[in-house]
């Protein structure tokens, strides 16, 4: 039920992201919501589930924008790994640690995705699109963080909340 109802969120995410997002843009910029999800995952779950949201959040969007499909399963399975891997190492109960995370890992995940996308030959800019793309959608990204932290943390108290498939 808890992976049925994160996957939906990753959907919904892909969804808004690669439309109502794409209007919404501030100055051709949009908020990468399913890196925030992936960070966040990482965070609240561990390890596997951010890698695994990471890989599949990002052929997902991969796929329906049309970018180098691999480049941002990659990128995102990355963060995500990172985020989980770090999570027991830092405070999580202290506000300021996921819109943190966030802010620093969306700078790492699209640094990557920008250094591969370059090694398979697409030659952007690297340092101008350091300023004008990396770190101006990190700091968007971070306006995403609580609804998004707190929807997670709502289905984790749901999930747990309701027994186990033994309880019936």
């Amino acid at each position: 039920m808890k992976r049925l109802a994160i996957v939906a969120v990753m959907i919904a995410a892909v969804i808004l992201q690669s439309t109502i997002c794409s209007f919404v843009c501030w100055k051709g910029l949009k908020p990468d919501l399913v890196t925030v999800i992936v960070i966040l995952t990482g965070l609240i779950h561990g390890l596997v589930p951010g890698c695994v949201m990471g890989i599949a959040g990002g052929f997902i969007l991969d796929y329906f924008t049309g970018r180098l499909l691999g480049a941002g399963a990659l990128s995102k399975m990355a963060i995500g790994a990172l985020s989980g891997w770090i999570a027991p190492k830092i405070f999580g109960d202290h506000l300021l640690v996921p819109p943190t995370s966030v802010l620093v890992g969306t700078w790492l995940e699209q640094t990557i995705y920008l250094l591969l996308v370059n090694a398979f030959g697409r030659g952007l800019p690297v340092i101008r699109s350091l300023w004008t793309i990396v770190l101006p959608v990190g700091l968007l990204n971070v306006i995403f963080v609580f609804p998004i932290y707190y929807t997670l943390l709502a289905l984790e108290r749901i999930r747990s909340q309701g027994g186990t498939r033994e309880d019936g």
